[in-house]
């Protein structure tokens, strides 16, 4: 340290020199002690070294915890309710009902009554063997036994007004065909001809 601060003064009595002024400017002075006397050194800085490695990566942290859940946000404001479409094509027609038979009967007297044509299908007669009984025959094919008749009140071709109308599913009276039975309304019902019906056989 000795020797570098006696070099000092030379370079700085020579500051007309560029080449030690550029030397001057690239060094790095300090002023140290030595003894009880301070002595400025200065100090010239070498290549600098190669890069060194990259260190390894340090261990991940721990998770932190959870933060609150928000509040939720508003419900935004209903969309406008769009234009009606127009209207599809129209369908093919569907098949044809599944009725096995129907008919509108008419009382004609106490003993006997018509099937409606055009309003009667796969019914082939019918007949009264007794006032307020009858005996609807269907086509062959469709047995009394198997399919239970719907029947309901008609009145354009009663005589009597309206009657009540009822179903005997066992056909007691008629052995080869459906049995309808219709009586007079009130508190007292009874076997009465003139009310008209129609069937249905499903």
């Amino acid at each position: 340290m000795g020797a570098m601060a006696i070099a000092v003064p030379a370079l700085a009595g020579t500051s007309a020199n560029p080449v030690a002024h550029q030397a001057r400017v690239k060094m790095h002075c300090f002023t140290a002690r030595v003894g009880s006397r301070r002595v400025r050194e200065c100090l010239i800085p070498g290549p600098r070294g190669p890069r060194g490695f990259t260190g390894f990566p340090g261990p991940r942290g721990a998770t932190g915890p959870r933060g609150a859940t928000g509040k939720t946000g508003k419900t935004g404001n209903t969309g406008k309710t769009g234009n009606t479409g127009l209207p599809g094509p129209t369908g093919p027609q569907g098949p044809a009902g599944t009725a096995r038979a129907y008919a509108v009967v008419q009382p004609t007297s106490p003993t006997a009554a018509n099937l409606i044509a055009g309003q009667t299908a796969n019914i082939t007669g019918v007949s009264e063997p007794s006032e307020g009984v009858y005996c609807v025959v269907p086509a062959a094919g469709i047995n009394p036994s198997a399919y239970p008749p719907v029947a309901s009140q008609e009145i354009s071709y009663s005589s009597g007004g309206l009657g009540v109308i009822v179903v005997n599913a066992q056909h007691s009276h008629c052995p080869t065909g459906f049995e309808v039975d219709t009586y007079t309304p009130g508190a007292s019902p009874k076997l009465a001809t003139g009310y008209a019906f129609t069937i249905i056989i499903p």
